[in-house]
């Protein structure tokens, strides 16, 4: 068997675990695995493609990982403690069915379905309200604020 068809299958394998594992680093690994294995493809020598595994793998770790790690991760967790505006109610109108406040989950409608929402005040039912985010603890819970009509 050849070194580059070894440092193949190790480069599968390495992907086949990080997708079993939630780790999101044994990817890396692969990825360098796969380099060294371009290297022995093209005739470099075995020390040079231990070299280029190490120097590839830990380049993308270092590199791809962050920005891999939120795509895959779901939203990342904005300055305010509220989830990034991904959900696809962020920014929607709604009336609340339900009171709600800072310390009471009421209940907003939007669209013809109810959600649990709070919001920073205290809010009356039938009031217009827009959704700002969705909570960090929550990913069911809306946080709301009170819109203002420009009349």
């Amino acid at each position: 068997m050849s070194a580059a068809l070894i440092w193949f299958i190790t480069g599968l394998i390495f992907l086949g675990i990080d997708l079993a594992l939630p780790h999101l680093v044994l990817m890396f690994f692969g990825i360098g695995a796969f380099a060294a294995s371009l290297g022995d493809f093209f005739g470099l020598s075995l020390q040079a493609e231990l070299l280029v595994f190490i120097v590839v793998s830990l380049f993308s770790l270092v590199i791809l990982r962050r920005k891999l790690a939120a795509i895959f991760g779901g939203a990342s967790v904005s300055k305010t403690g509220l989830e990034a505006v991904n959900h696809p109610l962020c920014g929607r109108l709604g009336r609340v069915s339900k009171k709600l406040g800072p310390e009471e989950i009421g209940e907003i409608e939007v669209d013809g379905s109810f959600w649990r929402a709070k919001a920073s005040e205290s809010i009356a039912m039938g009031t217009q309200v827009r959704v700002r985010a969705v909570s960090k603890d929550d990913a069911l819970l809306l946080e709301v604020e009170r819109v203002f009509s420009e009349s």
